[in-house]
Formats: C-alpha cells, structure tokens, sequence
C-alpha cells in the first residue's frame, strides 16, 4: 500500500534522491474508474525535484512538483 506522509513523519539524515517507480500502477478502464483507489507515484526525479503524480479515484490526474531543501552549507 502506498501513501503520502505527513511532514511530521519525515525526518531526513542527509541528501535522498527519490528513484522512479519501474512498475507503475496499471489504468483503469473509463467504466471502473469512479471504483480505482487514488494513487501517487514518481513520475520524474532530478537532483533538485522530484514530479509526482497524483491519480484521484475519479481519474483526474495531477502532478505536484517537491522540491528538495538546500544542502545546509
């Protein structure tokens, strides 16, 4: 199962590069969309983002765009 965590969550130790999902979740048909779960994967990674796309249950997709916090200097 797969989820969003909330920031509290999250606690990083040092740099992360988020890798692409290799299997992504398959397409539901138009007819049994409204009965798909939502889903999020990594679409793209860069060094400094990562594209995420949100499938919603009614079949709208949306990408949100993380971006990663500065190293500390």
């Amino acid at each position: 199962m797969r989820y969003v965590l909330k920031a509290s969550e999250v606690k990083l130790a040092g740099p992360l590069q988020l890798c692409l999902d290799p299997d992504p979740a398959p397409q539901a048909a138009a007819s049994s969309v409204a009965s798909a779960p939502a889903t999020i994967r990594i679409a793209e990674t860069h060094p400094e983002y990562a594209l995420m796309e949100v499938t919603c249950s009614c079949g709208k997709i949306t990408y949100v765009r993380c971006e990663y916090a500065p190293a500390p200097a």
